[in-house]
């Protein structure tokens, strides 16, 4: 996986130009053979899973100039999460196997009422609301696209944008390298708009812009359960 982690240290190391983006503070740390999380190493989940896409990244460079347009227009409010997208043969076996590895940190886990076919369940604390969380989201389901697009892993940005907007600075930097989709809209509202950077190590990298329609204070107040 060490091409993986060499390209999420690439991957957060443009990022953190933002000052607003807190990787120090966050729960993932990136080393350059493990993704060290409070319940463990993630980078044992995915390594066990391959995407069908072949491995193959966007120009870093129009990442970075995304990242520029980002900053100068100081759109980039916090980092949200990191997540990671996997297939289990038992999403409720998978739920009591991060329960009983967060109850043995000093964090907690908590559940978000899914409207797909995935568990949403973070890690962290939302005492502090503004701070990054880890998301796993466990796929049971057989289906012709999971074999595309997991596992993944997600970085999740709020924004101060609209979806519009987030689409309209992605394609004039990226033109057709990076088709931006909706992957989160509920009742006709916009909450994250995709990025997919590309496949390494058979591992889905994404770019999640939240729009300016996510609360995050009462989401986290009011949508998250604490199951730890």
């Amino acid at each position: 996986m060490k091409n993986l982690n060499d390209t999420l240290n690439k991957v957060i190391k443009i990022l953190t130009s933002n000052n607003n983006l807190d990787f120090d503070n966050c729960l993932v740390k990136m080393t350059s053979s493990h993704i060290v999380t409070p319940i463990g190493d993630i980078a044992s989940v995915l390594e066990d899973q391959k995407s069908k896409l072949k491995d193959e990244l966007v120009d870093f460079k129009l990442f970075k100039d995304l990242v520029m347009i980002l900053n100068t227009n100081n759109s980039i409010v916090r980092l949200n999460h990191i997540g990671f997208g996997y297939r289990v043969k038992s999403q409720q076996f998978e739920k009591q196997r991060l329960i009983n590895l967060a109850i043995k940190t000093n964090q907690f886990l908590y559940e978000e009422e899914s409207n797909d076919f995935a568990l949403w369940l973070f890690l962290g604390d939302t005492t502090n609301w503004e701070k990054p969380l880890i998301e796993f989201v466990p796929v049971e389901q057989d289906h012709l696209e999971i074999d595309y697009f997991l596992p993944h892993i997600q970085i999740d940005i709020d924004t101060t944008l609209n979806a519009n907007e987030i689409e309209s600075i992605t394609e004039e930097v990226f033109n057709t390298s990076i088709k931006p989709y909706r992957v989160a809209v509920i009742n006709g509202i916009t909450y994250i708009v995709r990025n997919r950077l590309g496949v390494i190590d058979g591992v889905n990298i994404f770019i999640d812009l939240a729009t300016n329609s996510r609360n995050v204070k009462f989401h986290r107040q009011n949508y998250l359960k604490k199951i730890t």
